[in-house]
């Protein structure tokens, strides 16, 4: 991506001789602004690795899409005591910006956030750490509980719908030779029961709602002991306890128990949530399996996760055998 394209995007803010460093690609293009008094932000295109086979098509990228996450992000950071990154509007008054370059066949969407301090862990959390991730996660979906949403709010939601593309789109894995028949008919057995069982569950305000659902170790720091969230572009509606089981995944099983102590102590949970949190999982690591397949340079990792996957959770959840909390 050119750096002078998100130089010119910068013109649209009130951020005079800003400097811009890239710091990635994946969903979409990022870089990080600092003006010459210190302030700091993230500029995000909304275009990444993917772009070829999604296109303008991409649900993702749809501007009603972005916007309504930048609309929730603003909502939390007003309301809450919670530190997220906190959306700016551009000079129009707009929070995505529309750009056109000759670069691509149409408009990218773009938006600038407040950069969120902190550091990323550089091993595995200590027990109050993983408490007060839980905490955070309930303090979402109370806010997402309570919360109102605004006029012509839109995001995807992770539901058996989205599941039944994922296991699609992980499909390519055996077709490029990522993965084997085998492991993939596992997957597919595997969905299939997840979404015979989301589908069996109702959808009430305590039970759904809007969901980070990408809250990994990746895409949270840790400032004065304040856990603190970024990266809420996947975020959507789905299950509460979905949420969960896409953030348990790099929690050491001794530590995971921690979580829901923290949760539960701003929100309750119901009283099988570890059987549920195990389906949803499965469903949120398929998600997730199928969203990097769409990069190339994740392909190497997917080879040695989607048998690691099958052997240590899919075989035992297939066999009603519990595997989320097992040190």
């Amino acid at each position: 991506m050119n750096a002078k394209i998100a130089q010119a995007i910068l013109t649209y803010y009130d951020l005079p001789n800003a400097q811009l460093a890239f710091l990635g690609q994946s969903q979409n293009t990022t870089f990080r602004v600092e003006t010459p008094t210190g302030d700091k932000f993230l500029l995000r295109l909304h275009v990444g690795i993917e772009i070829a086979s999604d296109g303008a098509d991409d649900i993702w990228r749809k501007p009603s899409v972005i916007e309504s996450e930048l609309l929730w992000l603003n909502a939390i950071a007003n309301q809450t005591n919670l530190t997220v990154p906190q959306p700016v509007q551009n000079n129009l008054g707009q929070w995505l910006t529309s750009f056109v370059s000759s670069e691509f066949e149409y408009p990218i969407s773009c938006s600038l956030l407040r950069w969120v301090e902190g550091e990323h862990l550089k091993g595995e959390p200590t027990a109050q750490q993983v408490r007060q991730l839980g905490m955070l996660m309930a303090q979402l979906h109370q806010h997402a509980s309570n919360w109102s949403l605004p006029p012509g709010f839109n995001r995807p939601s992770h539901d058996v719908e989205q599941l039944k593309s994922a296991i699609s789109q992980l499909g390519v894995l055996v077709q490029n030779g990522t993965i084997s028949t085998d492991d993939y008919q596992v997957f597919q057995q595997a969905t299939a029961q997840v979404q015979e069982f989301m589908s069996s569950l109702q959808q009430t305000p305590d039970t759904w709602g809007l969901i980070h659902a990408d809250l990994h170790q990746g895409n949270y720091v840790i400032y004065d002991e304040e856990v603190r969230p970024f990266d809420f572009s996947r975020c959507g509606f789905g299950f509460y306890l979905y949420d969960i089981g896409e953030s348990l995944g790099d929690i050491d099983a001794s530590l995971r128990l921690h979580f829901f102590e923290g949760y539960a102590s701003v929100r309750a949970l119901p009283t099988d949530y570890q059987t549920i949190v195990e389906a949803f999982f499965i469903g949120a690591t398929v998600e997730n399996f199928a969203f990097l397949s769409a990069n190339p340079q994740e392909q190497d990792w997917l080879s040695r996760a989607v048998p690691y996957v099958v052997k240590n959770h899919l075989q035992s959840y297939l066999n009603d055998a519990t595997f989320l909390f097992q040190i």
